[in-house]
């Protein structure tokens, strides 16, 4: 089981990565505003009456989380990859914690604009918490033995 936590906890790595990776190409390869603007649901006559500052904080806003983001499946797909897989406890604390923590963030930072993006969201918790979960169950079933 601790496999199979760890392939889904991988998934999850790869979609984060994946969705920001895309995103932050989006916003500074191709130079277009932020995707939190089409999430939200702006009309094209609101996003044209917000102010040129108000924009160029939400694409700086969008670079950032999204590059933190990015960061965070970096490190920890090494983490579920090598740590995790050989049944380091430290690494189930570290993972729970912290992709837990990205998870609660991203339910609360989506309801400011009308949980916009709540498929993804759900999608990302379903594979944190059956991945942490079998991980978990395996790690802890085996101290009972």
């Amino acid at each position: 089981m601790l496999k199979k936590g760890s392939l889904l906890l991988s998934i999850w790595c790869g979609i984060n990565f994946i969705l920001a990776l895309i995103i932050l190409c989006y916003v500074i390869v191709f130079k277009q505003n932020s995707p939190i603007l089409q999430v939200a649901s702006f009309s094209e006559a609101e996003i044209a009456g917000l102010g040129v500052k108000t924009i160029a904080s939400l694409n700086a806003f969008t670079i950032l989380y999204n590059s933190c983001s990015l960061m965070v499946s970096v490190l920890t797909w090494p983490l579920i990859r090598k740590n995790l897989i050989a049944g380091e406890k430290s690494a189930f604390w570290m993972l729970a914690f912290v992709i837990g923590f990205i998870e609660l963030m991203a339910f609360l930072a989506s309801s400011y604009i009308g949980h916009g993006r709540w498929q993804v969201n759900v999608l990302q918790s379903i594979l944190y918490i059956a991945g942490i979960g079998l991980s978990g169950y395996s790690l802890f079933e085996e101290d009972k033995k």
